[in-house]
């Protein structure tokens, strides 16, 4: 967290050294828009330009913050930041519009943004996931809030990839579980992702490392029965074909249920 807070001072400095160079260099820059106006800040935007398109809107907003593009201007920003991949950055900006312009078309959007932000930190998270329930917990809060967004389908992607992500970390956990033999400790850590993870795409897997368990644990009846779920909730994993294997010809009428 602190390192996480001087990194968001020292980017926020750097900016602001950016927008006094640019104030004192003019027309120096190439910009043909003048220093504090929302086109300068485009004009960086589409140049490629990041910082300098920054350190404009941020200009802009804080000279005009009732002018009727200053919402646009902090979006903007916000999106810049994401180009970036300074996402702490931007999902504080976000976060910025909407409390400053809560009336503004762009909220929606930014509320959706601002759990992508969340969502992208955690791919720089090598063992703490604690950035995954805070994105999965601010897009279930987007939903409530707009259930009938037009960002519904990408929300709900990133509701599987954060649950796929928490299942690999868990899975993880279970192969130390496993080495140590406690088989106890798999078979509950599993029965906890089948009853929380519902959006996860590796629940196939899971069901299948769930059999196995109550296998080792010498519970046959209840490992046949997490195989049928198996092949009647995806038969066409790779999975369910090894479930068949192992249930042998009775695996035939759950296949007829399934269906």
């Amino acid at each position: 967290m602190q390192k996480r807070l001087i990194r968001l001072l020292s980017l926020w400095l750097l900016t602001g050294l950016v927008a006094g160079l640019a104030v004192m260099s003019g027309c120096g820059t190439g910009n043909p828009y003048p220093p504090g106006s929302y086109e300068r800040g485009v004009f960086f935007a589409e140049k490629g330009k990041n910082l300098e398109a920054v350190s404009s809107f941020e200009s802009f907003v804080r000279r005009n913050p009732t002018d009727s593009l200053a919402a646009e201007a902090q979006f903007r920003k916000a999106v810049t930041y994401m180009k970036m991949k300074e996402y702490p950055l931007a999902a504080v900006e976000f976060q910025i519009l909407r409390k400053d312009y809560p009336t503004s078309p762009r909220v929606e959007e930014a509320l959706y943004q601002e759990g992508m932000a969340y969502l992208k930190q955690v791919g720089r998270i090598e063992r703490d996931i604690s950035g995954a329930y805070e994105a999965r917990a601010h897009f279930r809060d987007f939903l409530r809030t707009y259930p009938d967004s037009r960002f519904r389908p990408q929300v709900e992607q990133a509701m599987v990839e954060i649950s796929d992500l928490i299942v690999t970390k868990r899975l993880r956990e279970i192969n130390v579980y496993r080495q140590l033999g406690r088989y106890t400790a798999v078979a509950a850590t599993l029965d906890n992702i089948l009853e929380s993870e519902q959006d996860s795409s590796l629940l196939d897997k899971v069901l299948w490392e769930r059999a196995r368990a109550a296998f080792r644990l010498e519970k046959e009846e209840e490992g046949r029965g997490f195989l049928q779920q198996l092949v009647q909730r995806y038969p066409e994993s790779d999975y369910a074909d090894q479930a068949r294997r192992e249930l042998g010809p009775s695996s035939a009428p759950a296949d007829s249920t399934g269906s």
